[in-house]
């Protein structure tokens, strides 16, 4: 029927953006080429934790399953069919993510699918109890929210938090730093261990809260491993990610997840280097990141933070151009 089908797209889509919200409450954004598989592999396993509810509730299946004859055996062994392969669909879907370890065992992704499954499901469910508690003052306030993905070189985070400050004393911006509350804590290191497995890579167990005094008003900067979330008042969270955007340097960190925009973010930081060694650096190297980065399957707002690295390189190039020009004429 049209109206089934499109009230079931109207439910995933919003189940979907459901996982969106907790992934990027509890950690962050997620690399741009796997975004839309995690949000699959969320949904998947949010509708895994139903299907097992409806295994002692038949009744629920009929809700759950469509399709199904009103025959209670033939439910309950359906339901319980789906609680064995909705998991292994969640690990298959793992293996399929652009920036997994290739060297991984297929087996053992396959049934880790099974954890996936429990904690990503768990932790979509909780979305709907405590992040409308949470988050409920700055809706109320009307509050916007920014946010650009990092992602915190290992054993750097402190590093990354020290610079972080220091951007905001620059710019004479009072601050308080605080923890996380345990619900959103707990959840956080949960997702932290499942993300670690999926992308087969360490990921700091840290998470900050910065309340940014600007102008009289306070905005919160959260700092994840992987994301720097601004929230506050529009104007002032406005310009407190317009500061952080112009300021953040790439030393201790990457202004994208993925492996092989990585890369070109290495070239550039290896360009930057011979830049404050006081080297020349070669152009074409530079015209050789750029285009790849041309080519590279990012979101606009992770492809200007890297594009301004290379806008920083070219411009240090040409003012010290015309330092050694200005020299030159002097010494004539």
């Amino acid at each position: 029927m049209p109206f089934a089908r499109l009230l079931m797209t109207g439910i995933a889509k919003i189940l979907s953006k459901v996982f969106s919200m907790a992934t990027l409450t509890f950690f962050g954004r997620l690399p741009t080429q796997d975004s839309s598989k995690m949000s699959f592999m969320g949904l998947v396993s949010l509708y895994w934790i139903y299907i097992i509810i409806s295994v002692f509730y038949p009744t629920l299946a009929e809700m759950l399953i469509p399709f199904l004859p009103d025959d209670d055996t033939i439910i309950r062994n359906t339901s319980i069919a789906l609680v064995l392969i909705l998991p292994l669909t969640v690990g298959y879907t793992s293996l399929k993510l652009e920036n997994r370890d290739s060297e991984c065992s297929v087996v053992k992704q396959l049934l880790m699918g099974y954890i996936y499954s429990f904690v990503l499901g768990l932790l979509s469910m909780v979305l709907v109890i405590v992040i409308p508690v949470i988050k409920l003052p700055s809706i109320l306030k009307m509050h916007t929210q920014q946010q650009f993905a990092v992602m915190i070189r290992k054993g750097k985070y402190d590093d990354v938090l020290d610079d972080i400050k220091d951007i905001f004393e620059k710019y004479e911006m009072k601050i308080k730093i605080h923890d996380p509350k345990k619900p959103i804590w707990l959840c956080y290191m949960s997702l932290t261990y499942v993300l670690e497995h999926i992308f087969n890579r360490e990921i700091a167990k840290e998470m900050k809260y910065l309340v940014v005094d600007v102008q009289g008003k306070n905005v919160e900067v959260t700092v994840h491993a992987t994301d720097i979330s601004i929230l506050g008042p529009k104007n002032e969270t406005l310009q407190v990610n317009h500061i952080l955007a112009e300021e953040m340097e790439p030393e201790h960190l990457y202004f994208s997840w993925d492996d092989s925009v990585q890369k070109i973010e290495d070239n550039l930081r290896k360009l930057k280097n011979q830049q404050q060694e006081g080297k020349e650096i070669d152009l074409k190297e530079l015209q050789d990141a750029t285009l790849n980065l041309r080519k590279a399957s990012l979101e606009i707002q992770d492809w200007n933070a890297i594009r301004r690295q290379i806008y920083k390189i070219e411009r240090d190039h040409y003012l010290l151009k015309v330092k050694d020009s200005e020299t030159t004429v002097y010494e004539a």
